[in-house]
């Protein structure tokens, strides 16, 4: 009997032990970056993405917290293991070490341009052959306008950041930005005068609409294993109709439109 009670009194000792060390784990850490109304600091719930990128975690039993990083850096150090993943990426042309989750976003990608100096709704590169299109630094976009640019079809100027592009373009040192719609509105609208927002529009149609998918890192412990713990969770609530009330609830949260 004594035998016993020691080995009972052994065992719920290591089980208070355990459930203790996983009480006090810390979160998970998300890369992500400055990118509104998606993804922001000082946003409700984060912005639009972050906030779907809580409740999926929540779905699932998983604390995560979000580290604020330069958009390159963070998916590097997410790659390296060092990060457990990063949100929002659209599919990589290099997805070594990374697994993506959802997709949480649908983003359409247009080409905002000046309205006194006109581009055209064109149906191949050929016809924008002399323009010249401004690009922010770390951004994936999609593969084709890269590939393009590459191949010289193009023009296009690398610049910092967002605010940066847009004020190069109003200035007339650029001929068009590529953003996604929202984001670009949403900037013109917060961070540029009457006059200014006033003087540029957007080609009637996308230049493509986008996926956004959190990247989850397979060389973190426990990555491919949390990635299907997430993905599932995502598949739940969209089977139950629970994803679709999230981003309806966080759009009138956030002010904005559907993603």
């Amino acid at each position: 009997m004594k035998t016993l009670t020691s080995r009972l009194a052994a065992t719920l000792t290591s089980a208070a032990l355990f459930i203790g060390a996983a009480a006090q784990a810390e979160p998970l850490v998300v890369t992500t970056g400055e990118y509104a109304p998606f993804t922001g600091a000082a946003l409700p719930e984060g912005g639009l993405v972050n906030g779907l990128v809580s409740r999926i975690a929540q779905e699932a039993g998983v604390e995560i917290t979000f580290e604020y990083l330069p958009w390159k850096r963070g998916l590097e150090l997410t790659r390296q293991g060092k990060k457990a993943a990063s949100s929002y990426w659209s599919m990589l042309e290099d997805q070594n070490d990374l697994v993506p989750v959802g997709p949480v976003s649908k983003d359409q990608v247009v080409l905002f341009y000046r309205k006194d100096k006109p581009i055209p709704n064109f149906a191949s590169h050929a016809e924008v052959a002399d323009i010249t299109i401004g690009a922010t630094l770390g951004y994936s976009y999609f593969p084709a306008f890269w590939d393009a640019a590459e191949a010289g079809t193009y023009k296009v100027q690398t610049t910092k950041d967002d605010i940066a592009n847009f004020r190069k373009l109003v200035a007339g040192r650029i001929d068009a930005f590529i953003i996604n719609e929202s984001v670009g509105w949403n900037m013109l609208n917060t961070q540029f005068t009457p006059e200014e927002r006033a003087s540029l529009t957007t080609l009637e149609a996308p230049l493509a609409t986008t996926e956004g998918f959190l990247q989850v890192s397979t060389k973190a412990e426990g990555g491919a294993e949390l990635a299907q713990q997430l993905q599932a969770a995502f598949d739940a609530m969209a089977a139950s109709g629970a994803l679709d009330s999230a981003r309806t609830e966080l759009n009138t949260l956030l002010g904005i439109g559907g993603s």
